[in-house]
């Protein structure tokens, strides 16, 4: 089912096709914990792109980071990302069409989406292409800890 996890100030998963809660370990049951590569960081906030890529790096992570959709695709050509932190308003592309583009390119893909709003027409339109993470803007450190460990990134 298409699934949104939502993490920042409460953590809830929910299928959105029917709106029922799923519990996180039959969630994560169901698609395995592990998730290989690195991690992508997709934003064009720089003061969002090196904290987050701090705290990567700080739980022992390989981390690159880029400010639009087109940079995160080319540095996918490169080597594999198991985890994308992508921000759904970006120059160019949108995060939403990046969402689709990363998908295609590697479906095992874990795909966070980083919105500052509650009620994003594009985070709509990325939920369609298949689950995601969603962490609302403003966010805490632990928020992005959550999903490193939720996710078992190796």
């Amino acid at each position: 089912p298409g699934v949104i996890i939502i993490v920042g100030f409460f953590m809830a998963i929910k299928d959105w096709r029917t709106q029922k809660d799923i519990p996180l370990e039959s969630w994560l049951a169901n698609r395995g914990r592990v998730v290989e590569g690195n991690v992508l960081v997709v934003d064009d906030d720089p003061g969002i792109r090196e904290m987050l890529g701090e705290v990567i790096l700080r739980k022992g992570y390989k981390v690159v980071t880029v400010e639009s959709g087109e940079l995160a695709l080319e540095e996918m050509e490169k080597q594999h990302f198991g985890l994308v932190f992508l921000d759904l308003v970006l120059p160019g592309m949108s995060g939403a069409e990046a969402f689709s583009a990363i998908k295609q390119k590697d479906k095992k893909a874990v795909v966070v989406i980083v919105t500052g709003y509650d009620e994003d027409p594009l985070a709509v339109e990325a939920m369609s292409h298949g689950p995601l993470f969603l962490i609302r803007k403003p966010f805490r450190i632990s928020a992005v800890a959550e999903v490193l460990d939720a996710v078992g990134l190796r």
